[in-house]
């Protein structure tokens, strides 16, 4: 989140927000958005789950949501727009490419009764398990709207790294409200962090999250330290350049080992500096080695974190940890918390 900081881009956002005091801006301007959920959820005071939050705010932001399902529906969508006057629904098709999961446009002839926005989200294909963050991305970029973006339209990217730092902002605010921590904390008090416990919460909270999602937002949301590690097999970070740069010449090339290829930290976990760092070797007599080599679907055990050893041959701190591990797609979620 340094670099983020670090950014002109994002101290204007902030100073655009009118915040008066900034040193931490990706932090203010999360808190600035806090600000205007905790008022919302004063009006919606029935509101007691996250689909439930996702559409009050929705109506607070004066957006409405269109959801596209096939290339028929884009193209009828399209045409009820345009045929209405508003010509900047003409390249919908071409607007909604690849790269392109949803985008929010302002409407200029609208009825009295309707929205101010529309928010359209590509539910086509493979886009279609995106479609929960993706509408909170939309409202997410309606969240930090300023009179200076009036006339812009917003867009949610398949991967905001890519394209500037506000949409990599937009992201975590998204991120923050698609989970919102004190949703979740009230439902978790006397739980133990475990898939189970995720999954009857997305089914409670928000169905219509992804799995991966749902992993994710979760565990960022968790009162106490926990990492999600995404586990397959992969190259150390010097023999991937090495790899792309075909820098081995004769030697042959290198074994892909069992690697923690993603990792989610969450707060309480860098608060108490307890951490895996990304790309390390998945120890031999962890669990989760064990799991992945043997095909089963869920598995779990008691181990330590001085398990875990870095290339130069440093290893992690001493503390025992619970492990629960769960096949994804071409490799294992990790669930680990201190014991």
């Amino acid at each position: 989140m340094a670099s983020l900081n670090d950014s002109p881009v994002i101290w204007t956002l902030a100073k655009d927000l009118g915040i008066k005091k900034i040193s931490n801006p990706v932090e203010e301007i999360l808190n600035f958005c806090e600000k205007k959920v905790k008022k919302i959820l004063k009006e919606f005071t029935d509101c007691n789950t996250l689909q439930g939050l996702l559409e009050a705010i929705a109506a607070k932001m004066n957006t409405q949501f269109c959801e596209i399902r096939d290339d028929n529906e884009l193209e009828t969508t399209k045409k009820r727009f345009v045929s209405r006057g508003e010509k900047i629904f003409a390249n919908l098709d071409s607007e909604l490419n690849d790269e392109v999961l949803g985008i929010t446009f302002k409407l200029t002839n609208r009825e009295p009764w309707e929205r101010q926005f529309v928010s359209v989200i590509d539910c086509r294909g493979s886009k279609a398990f995106r479609s929960y963050f993706t509408k909170w991305h939309e409202i997410a970029h309606l969240l930090v709207l300023t009179d200076q973006q009036r006339l812009k339209f917003m867009r949610t990217n398949t991967n905001p790294a890519k394209i500037d730092p506000e949409e990599v902002m937009v992201d975590k605010i998204a991120g923050r409200f698609g989970f919102y921590p004190s949703f979740i904390r009230k439902k978790v008090k006397k739980h133990d962090l475990t898939f189970e416990i995720i999954e009857m919460l997305k089914f409670e909270l928000c169905p219509e999250a992804s799995v991966k999602a749902a992993l994710i937002g979760f565990v960022n949301a968790w009162p106490g330290p926990c990492i999600l590690a995404y586990c397959k097999l992969g190259l150390k970070k010097s023999e991937q350049r090495n790899l792309s740069q075909q820098s081995f010449g004769f030697m042959a090339e290198p074994m892909a080992r069992l690697r923690a290829i993603e990792i989610v930290l969450n707060p309480a976990a860098t608060k108490a500096s307890f951490r895996i760092h990304k790309n390390m070797r998945v120890p031999n007599s962890s669990v989760i080695k064990y799991f992945y080599e043997n095909f089963e679907e869920f598995a779990e055990a008691e181990e330590n974190l001085s398990w875990w050893e870095s290339s130069d041959g440093k290893r992690l701190g001493d503390i025992p940890i619970a492990v629960k591990v769960r096949r994804y797609s071409e490799g294992v979620f990790a669930l680990i918390s201190p014991l």
